[in-house]
């Protein structure tokens, strides 16, 4: 079961984990629909708007016309999939809470509210994702700082979570199809039967809605993928034409994953 390479796509390693792109970052980014800007701790690094004026420790940095027509590109495509890699993270949750629930209703008459133990994995995992990408009102913020604090195997991690939830479902829908079977009619063969057939039909069908379900947001997290890759070489223009900006190295085009260092 690889849902957790959909829940984190985008702002991890993008599409499934297969292709290899990222954001690094060491501070914290934030994305808003009139600035984009770097922070450590209190202190503002830089900061650019949607004309490409650039700021720098607070201060103007002087930059030519053909510098500033750089800066309004690349803060403007960087807008851009910063916010389709969190509605992506989100869809994706909602994906995995959707069809579990749909699941759990067809196959018991009780959705995942019944199933405590289940919610608690699933709101876990967007609980450490939300100290990562979190949305406030019409800003994105992504806390690079908050990294070494969050387990650097996330996709690990959310994997082993996943698994822990689908062992939880496992064995409380084998109780309850065990004491659905048993309460019918025919041999004690005939009941194991319709037990058997009840957890396989479920299997089944949770991998299938998935799947089903997973690919159009695979097919999201490779466009992101690409135009990451492509704003990469945006950015390798402005460290080279930018004196000030000489250290900019948000995007990583060639790693998976997430970045601790700058």
């Amino acid at each position: 079961m690889k849902l957790m390479m959909i829940l984190l796509a985008g702002l991890s390693s993008t599409a499934v984990f297969a292709s290899q792109c990222g954001l690094q970052l060491q501070q914290d980014l934030t994305v808003s629909p009139s600035q984009i800007s770097l922070q450590q701790g209190p202190q503002q690094l830089w900061r650019m708007d949607t004309q490409g004026r650039l700021w720098q420790q607070s201060q103007p940095v002087a930059v030519s016309q053909p510098q500033q027509q750089l800066l309004q590109r690349y803060q403007q495509q960087l807008r851009s999939q910063v916010t389709a890699s969190a509605a992506l993270m989100d869809d994706s949750l909602q994906l995995a809470r959707t069809v579990l629930d749909q699941n759990l209703q067809q196959s018991t008459g009780q959705g995942l509210n019944r199933y405590p133990q289940v919610q608690t994995v699933v709101q876990q995992l967007e609980q450490q994702l939300n100290q990562i990408v979190e949305r406030k009102d019409s800003s994105i913020y992504v806390y690079g700082s908050q990294l070494a604090a969050v387990d650097h195997n996330l996709a690990q991690d959310a994997e082993q979570k996943i698994q822990q939830a689908m062992l939880k479902i496992s064995s409380q829908m084998m109780l309850t199809l065990g004491q659905q079977a048993l309460q019918g009619n025919g041999t004690a063969a005939e009941k194991m039967q319709r037990f058997s057939n009840g957890v396989g039909q479920f299997s089944n069908k949770l991998k299938a809605d998935l799947k089903s379900g997973s690919a159009p947001l695979q097919q999201r997290g490779q466009q992101i993928c690409q135009q990451l890759q492509q704003l990469d070489q945006l950015e390798s223009q402005i460290q080279q034409q930018i004196p000030a900006l000489s250290g900019l190295d948000l995007i990583d085009g060639t790693s998976a994953g997430f970045k601790a260092g700058l």
